[in-house]
């Protein structure tokens, strides 16, 4: 986590952007960045059959690929 946070405070500055990281306390799952994956995914109809589906804890948002963004 400190390390990505190094990473994206690079690319923040780089663009005259403010790095605004939560406290410690709350990186501890990201849950709610799976369910808001699924979500838009669903929201564009980007539906996976059952059969295709299954579960992984090293399920990583950033490979996500984004169908519902221009």
């Amino acid at each position: 986590n400190h390390r990505l946070q190094e990473m994206l405070q690079t690319m923040c500055r780089a663009r005259g952007a403010e790095l605004c990281p939560v406290d410690d306390r709350y990186c501890i799952d990201n849950g709610a960045m799976i369910a808001q994956a699924g979500w838009e995914m669903l929201r564009v109809g980007q539906v996976t059959e059952l059969s295709q589906s299954g579960i992984t804890q090293r399920y990583r948002t950033d490979e996500v690929e984004v169908t519902w963004r221009d």
